[in-house]
């Protein structure tokens, strides 16, 4: 063997050498700042190699639960304040949200809907149960679950900087809870503050975003910023803010934002949703992500069953000021979901 052949030679090995030590070092960087053991990355993307499952799907459904687990001197509860629906159509590249009222009465575990996250706690599979349910309300399979708490909600939105929207009626609203005297009962702090948000280009961040998306007194109606119902429309609100900012990219100013996000999504975030999932779904859309598009669908509200698919009942149910559904079986209300998100 030639002189020359031997330097090529070592040559390419010492670049194949050199080109997998950087790679073992990207993985092994990679992988600390993530929190997960150097095996992690190896092993997902090998399992992304296999049959994605996703592939063969129209949508992927999801419900989203908002948690404000109360333990204080004003109330004490695990009860879900935001439930959502939300269909990724994978074929139209379109996110259909539909948000489901709290007080609505569901017979099956003879409760508010809000009753089933609390419940879901104390069985052998909380999320299987948690998808039971609401399968039975929507007539939809529902995919996966992921439960918010406001706690998560103000580190994410801190997270990527904040967002901005535009509120079309502002409000006041003279009853939100003062975390002054939940803090501190015998502190001599009011009971309650005043929560003012005006009309127009708004700023959320991590000093304001809890009161936005709690705040339901408002007015005396939804227009007026008062009700569950209002609370709902800027809670969507703030769904297609976000969605926004993630599609413009202008949320990620520095890979150490990207690994603090994704270890708030893995460690802090209620989920029954894997890493592979969440890359296989991913995949499917590909470039088209950037394309996705926010549809919010309401859900008619009437004064009776007759005009509308929920209405309040003229009394109480279990003393209780509730949405009961158009008919018991449900029946109009999953035609409604099945007919939305077609």
């Amino acid at each position: 063997m030639s002189k020359a052949i031997k330097i090529i030679l070592i040559s390419i090995v010492s670049f194949l050498l050199l080109y997998l030590a950087l790679i073992f070092w990207g993985i092994k960087t990679i992988s600390k700042k993530i929190d997960q053991p150097i095996s992690y990355l190896p092993n997902l993307i090998k399992q992304l190699d296999s049959t994605n499952p996703y592939s063969t799907k129209d949508k992927v459904n999801f419900i989203v639960l908002g948690l404000d687990k109360r333990d204080d001197a004003l109330e004490k509860t695990q009860t879900t304040d935001t439930i959502m629906f939300v269909s990724l159509n994978l074929k139209d590249y379109k996110i259909n949200t539909i948000s489901i009222p709290r007080d609505l009465w569901f017979y099956n575990i003879n409760s508010k809907i809000n009753e089933v996250y609390p419940l879901s706690l104390s069985q052998p599979n909380q999320f299987s149960f948690i998808k039971d349910n609401f399968q039975k309300l929507t007539g939809q399979n529902i995919d996966h679950v992921v439960v918010l708490t406001t706690d998560n909600l103000i580190k994410f939105v801190n997270l990527i900087g904040g967002v901005d929207l535009t509120l079309e009626q502002g409000f006041i609203d003279k009853q939100y809870p003062n975390p002054d005297y939940i803090k501190d009962p015998k502190s001599g702090a009011p009971i309650y503050k005043t929560v003012e948000f005006k009309a127009g280009q708004i700023h959320l961040d991590q000093s304001n975003i809890t009161e936005f998306v709690r705040s339901r007194h408002g007015g005396e109606t939804a227009a007026q910023g008062g009700t569950d119902l209002a609370r709902i429309q800027r809670q969507q609100l703030l769904l297609e803010a976000v969605l926004a900012k993630v599609k413009s990219g202008e949320f990620i100013k520095n890979s150490s934002q990207l690994f603090d996000l994704y270890k708030f999504w893995n460690k802090d975030i209620a989920k029954d949703i894997s890493d592979l999932q969440s890359l296989q779904i991913a995949s499917v859309l590909g470039e088209n992500l950037t394309k996705l598009n926010f549809n919010k669908i309401e859900i008619k509200v009437g004064t009776t069953a007759k005009d509308g698919l929920i209405y309040h009942p003229t009394k109480f149910i279990n003393k209780q000021w509730v949405f009961i559904p158009a008919d018991k079986e449900y029946k109009s209300f999953q035609k409604f979901f099945s007919d939305s998100i077609k």
